[in-house]
């Protein structure tokens, strides 16, 4: 899965960099001018699992469209834009690392503790319970059970 992301970084012309970020910022996606950039944080574990986390979910910012400004919210309503941009790249993010019908494959092979179904889909636990949590998840579960 790693090595589909690196080749839709190349197929979109997205550049990656090793940024000093501070410990609760892991990664981003910026555009500056005509230049496409996911920055990410220098130490970051680069186990393949991590870095395929990161990296979909900056993945979802740009597919979606769904990036934002870089100072804080001057208020609510910015809060909460930035929030729903965050919730449409993971939401992005989950789709793209858990298909819908390997998802059912597994629920069916057995795997439906979320420790069982990150190893299977090697994604972190969190992953999980974000796919787990959405609409349209629990109801193709209502098919299964």
């Amino acid at each position: 899965m790693l090595s589909i992301i690196f080749k839709v970084l190349e197929e979109e012309g997205i550049n990656l960099e090793w940024w000093d970020f501070p410990d609760y910022l892991l990664g981003v996606y910026v555009e500056i001018d005509d230049c496409k950039v996911i920055g990410l944080k220098k130490d970051i574990d680069r186990s393949n699992r991590k870095l395929k986390c990161i990296l979909s979910e900056e993945l979802g910012h740009y597919f979606t469209g769904s990036t934002y400004k870089n100072s804080k919210p001057k208020n609510y309503r910015e809060e909460i834009e930035i929030s729903r941009n965050e919730y449409r790249a993971k939401k992005w993010q989950v789709f793209f690392l858990i298909p819908e019908d390997k998802f059912l494959e597994a629920i069916r092979k057995g795997i439906t503790e979320i420790w069982e179904l990150a190893e299977y889909f090697d994604v972190d636990e969190e992953v999980i319970k974000f796919y787990l949590r959405l609409p349209r998840v629990k109801e193709l579960l209502k098919g299964v059970y």
